[in-house]
């Protein structure tokens, strides 16, 4: 029963490490208020509670999973700690590569 629990925690971490750039890039957008040049559904006062909303829902819901899961990567194995690493960056990276994100772009302009 505890390697199911894992196993599905595991994949929770992996799944919303896939989405979280996509997620962080909504909550900049809509904190900063900048939301509204690419969507005009909703004011800038809006957009601001609503960013600060999904701020927190994806520290509660993404965050502190991935913190709790690599924290017993750690004390199982350091190797596992390494692995799961380094799978999360691949996840980032695949993110990127699937929504077409120019990562030199940004940080040359």
């Amino acid at each position: 029963m505890k390697r199911l629990i894992n196993i599905i925690w595991g994949v929770w971490c992996a799944f919303t490490t896939f989405l979280s750039p996509v997620w962080l890039t909504m909550i900049f957008l809509n904190i900063t208020g900048m939301i509204y040049k690419y969507d005009y559904s909703m004011d800038e006062g809006t957009a601001v509670i609503i960013g600060l909303f999904l701020l927190v829902l994806w520290l509660f819901i993404a965050l502190l999973p991935i913190m709790g899961f690599l924290r017993y990567a750690y004390s199982s194995n350091k190797k596992n700690l390494w692995i799961c690493i380094i799978a999360m960056i691949v996840l980032v990276i695949l993110c990127f590569w699937i929504c077409d994100w120019n990562i030199v772009h940004f940080l040359v302009a």
